[in-house]
């Protein structure tokens, strides 16, 4: 069978599970994916081990799902100004002595891992992923340092009018 003859037959499982996974952006994009995902299945696949199509699905499906974890890496690690000479600037300014000074005063008033999530992140500029390595914690017991800190600062520096 062509390759052509089986897109066009599996085009409609492909679009299934792209709706599935609720894939709005970058449809062709991922239907590409999924076609290539397709072809590798069609190659890989072993007659002997049961039928084309679920194998086909979960294939397809895996392969999507990866593509989903990467584009949705690629887009929280970037920001995009508009400007394409923009794009491989920093887009913080270099901090002050002032400013840095005043970050350092924000986070004094913050109590056990909270303070310490606020030196290690805000201050020394570590991920959280590098928090708990370093403090040999779980990521979750990191995340809700963050969440204490920004209580804390929250309720220290909110308008109580």
């Amino acid at each position: 069978m062509l390759f052509e003859q089986l897109a066009q037959q599996y085009n409609p499982m492909i679009h299934r599970i792209m709706n599935k996974l609720h894939i709005y952006k970058n449809k062709e994009d991922f239907h590409q994916v999924g076609l290539i995902a397709l072809w590798e299945a069609h190659t890989r696949f072993d007659a002997s081990k049961g039928d084309f199509a679920p194998y086909a699905y979960s294939y397809i499906q895996g392969r999507l799902k990866n593509a989903l974890t990467k584009d949705a890496t690629f887009s929280d690690g970037t920001v995009l100004t508009g400007q394409s000479d923009d794009l491989f600037e920093s887009v913080d300014p270099e901090p002050t002595p002032e400013s840095a000074a005043l970050v350092q005063l924000c986070g004094e008033g913050l109590d056990g891992r909270a303070g310490e999530w606020f030196r290690l992140s805000v201050i020394k500029g570590l991920s959280n992923p590098d928090i708990a390595r370093k403090c040999g914690v779980t990521p979750a017991a990191v995340r809700k340092w963050q969440q204490a800190a920004i209580k804390q600062l929250q309720d220290e520096f909110s308008d109580s009018e």
